[in-house]
């Protein structure tokens, strides 16, 4: 089964997706920050597919989010976007640009590991889609 990374700084966010994940047959990484998430994919074959918190301390989820495309361009259209902050235009606007989706973190997270399925599906994107 695929490999998801989950990148939230919230330890009881990324322990509720890894039950969600892990009961949908993933196998499932995890990042407490963007720098933890880039490690990974620095150390290792990375991931399948990301779902990552949008502000986070440190670097947010939007900025790691354009920094692993120069890394790793194949997962343009594997990236799900989490945030509490769904309702901010200041949030949304730059990732609806962007073409990646986004849940609330109030949805039922069930949601994700739906995008997540439907992300892996697409053929893997080899051109980065963030607007010049």
């Amino acid at each position: 089964m695929a490999t998801v990374l989950v990148v939230d700084d919230e330890p009881s966010m990324r322990k509720a997706l890894r039950a969600f994940f892990e009961r949908a047959g993933f196998t499932v990484l995890e990042a407490d920050s963007s720098a933890a998430a880039k490690r990974i994919f620095a150390e290792g074959p990375g991931a399948d597919a990301v779902v990552c918190d949008v502000l986070m301390p440190g670097e947010t989820g939007i900025a790691f989010y354009d920094a692993l495309l120069e890394t790793s361009p194949r997962l343009a259209d594997r990236v799900v976007f989490l945030t509490g902050a769904a309702g901010d235009p200041r949030v949304h606007a730059p990732i609806e640009q962007r073409g990646v989706p986004l849940i609330s973190k109030i949805d039922d997270l069930r949601l994700v590991v739906d995008a997540v399925r439907l992300s892996l599906l697409k053929r893997p994107s080899m051109v980065g889609k963030v607007p010049g």
